[in-house]
């Protein structure tokens, strides 16, 4: 069978035998692609047989498909990130109606920058077209880098980011521009998102 090392940032050691009196011969990186020779069990451990006879402990490999969901998820998460650091970036540029950046904003000016500069995505302006894009989460399990959308629910009047912390990143109003905020559980306070989508 074929596996993946699995062990990021790390490498992995490799040994002649998989049973006492083995010694070390060598170490691989992580996602060091291999095909399994041999299988053995030793003392409730798994081991494989990899390239020239040596060994490697099966807790440190993954199989190809679970490999490829570990990257993807990966990659998606370092995205948020990058989503999350340019929109607190922006918090204290002015807010102007129609302005996507880099010097001023309105609101789904800068979810557009966002996600434009951190991941090449480019989202359509307005809030209720932003709406359509991504899949809809509940308010109440938001990730970092979702949208949150505010008023109502079919034809929301703003969009923000969720950074993190039960906090949001928005360009409010021109009086005070982009500021972090509090997501309300008060569904009376303008903060109390009528919904919210995942785009990464």
């Amino acid at each position: 069978s074929i596996g993946y090392v699995f062990e990021f940032g790390n490498k992995v050691n490799t040994w002649t035998t998989y049973g006492a009196g083995k010694k070390l011969v060598g170490q691989v990186k992580s996602g060091y692609k291999f095909t399994a020779t041999g299988q053995a069990q030793y003392k409730g451990r798994t081991w494989y047989r990899i390239k020239d006879n040596k060994w490697i402990l099966g807790t440190n490999t993954v199989t190809t498909k679970k490999y490829a969901s570990i990257k993807d998820k990966a990659a998606k998460t370092a995205k948020q990130k990058k989503v999350v650091a340019l929109a607190n970036a922006q918090v204290g540029k002015a807010y102007v109606w129609g302005a996507t950046g880099p010097y001023s904003f309105d609101c789904s000016g800068l979810t557009m920058y966002a996600y434009k500069k951190a991941t090449g995505l480019t989202l359509p302006h307005y809030s209720v077209s932003q709406l359509y894009y991504g899949k809809a989460v509940s308010t109440k399990k938001l990730v970092k880098g979702d949208l949150l959308f505010f008023g109502s629910k079919s034809a929301p009047s703003h969009v923000g980011i969720y950074v993190g912390g039960g906090k949001f990143v928005h360009a409010s109003s021109p009086t005070v521009g982009v500021i972090k905020s509090k997501v309300s559980t008060n569904r009376s306070s303008a903060f109390y998102p009528s919904s919210a989508r995942r785009v990464i």
